[in-house]
């Protein structure tokens, strides 16, 4: 999964100010005040007003500005981060399916930005722009923050099988997605290297081995769908108890039980709940809760499916950990929950 929370920001800047480590892989820019006239001027030609005011700008992946234009729309302008590894290839594609999936969920209601512009190419650099949603980020742990993620997730599930073509657009996911080669894809950022694994984690890379074995054996023959492929809390937003706003969209193609369980996995991240993953016990309930949403059970093949989906996006992050440290750091939240649970997320019973 990846954690694109906002982090607020001031309007005016002083031409000292640097840009942040995810703004200058993707713009390659240190001067806020150079990237800003740089998106003002995107604004200005690919919207019809350059920005008034700049509310809030964050990302780890991608660098994402939310902005005020002089004529008084509120917007989001993301700079697309190149995907490392193959994933170059078709890198755009996947970006226009996101975005041809925007326009259809939100013409039938549900609430995802709508996109204005883009993918543009600009120097070097792919841009978008869509339009902002005002709402709280959830906590990612109540219970009914849980049950309106596992109704949206059922829901756009669904809208989304009517869309032609989708689902060949959508592929098979970002990295943290792509169990099939396993153990290890190539991470999305190259801050990190899953070639070679640290001495003493060789149990990791088995674990993930299994988590995906367990995938491809269970979801043999089953129908291939499309989903939101980092559906959190912290990519959401909430207003009075009802959700209005779903962000980040990337795509996954694969089975319903597939996407559930990554979902399950990670739904109660967000910046107001932490960062941490499910237990064994919060995949159960997020996946109860999906079942009751979509108004039919998941049985036998889909539920060790689903559990072991699970369990890939617990390895990846726990290898993700491992990547940071170079194996030589302090144990990690999401390590604690392989080591600890492994056997359990694929063994769940609901």
């Amino acid at each position: 999964m990846a954690d694109t929370s906002s982090t607020p920001s001031s309007a005016d800047f002083d031409a000292s100010d640097r840009t942040t480590d995810t703004e200058r892989a993707v713009h390659g820019t240190e001067s806020v005040a150079e990237l800003r006239a740089f998106l003002s001027a995107y604004a200005g030609e690919h919207l019809g007003s350059p920005i008034r005011t700049v509310r809030f700008r964050a990302g780890r992946i991608d660098a994402v500005w939310g902005v005020e234009l002089d004529d008084g729309r509120a917007v989001v302008i993301k700079g697309h981060r190149t995907p490392a590894g193959p994933d170059t290839v078709g890198a755009l594609d996947t970006i226009v399916a996101a975005r041809d999936a925007q326009r259809y969920l939100a013409a039938a209601g549900f609430p995802c930005p709508e996109p204005l512009s883009g993918p543009d190419e600009i120097d070097g650099r792919v841009l978008t722009a869509e339009t902002l949603l005002a709402g709280e980020v959830p906590a990612g742990r109540a219970s009914a923050t849980r049950r309106l993620l596992a109704e949206g997730l059922a829901r756009h599930i669904d809208l989304l099988r009517a869309r032609p073509g989708l689902r060949e657009k959508a592929g098979p996911g970002p990295s943290w997605c792509r169990y099939q080669a396993g153990p290890w894809p190539v991470p999305h950022d190259p801050i990190v290297n899953f070639d070679v694994t640290p001495a003493g984690y060789d149990w990791l890379d088995e674990y993930a081995r299994r988590a995906s074995d367990q995938i491809l054996t269970c979801r043999e023959g089953a129908e291939l769908v499309v989903g939101h492929a980092d559906w959190y809390a912290g990519n959401t937003a909430v207003l009075d108890g009802v959700l209005v706003g779903t962000f980040d969209w990337e795509l996954v193609a694969d089975t319903e039980a597939v996407i559930a369980g990554f979902a399950a996995a990670c739904y109660a991240a967000s910046s107001t709940s932490g960062a941490g993953l499910s237990t064994p016990d919060e995949v159960a309930v997020f996946l109860q809760d999906y079942q009751a949403a979509r108004g039919a059970g998941l049985y036998g093949r889909e539920r060790r499916s689903a559990c072991a989906a699970a369990a890939w996006i617990i390895a990846f992050n726990a290898r993700w950990e491992v990547g940071m440290s170079g194996g030589k750091g302090e144990e990690g939240p999401n390590l604690t929950l392989a080591r600890e649970h492994g056997q359990d997320y694929l063994d769940l019973i609901w």
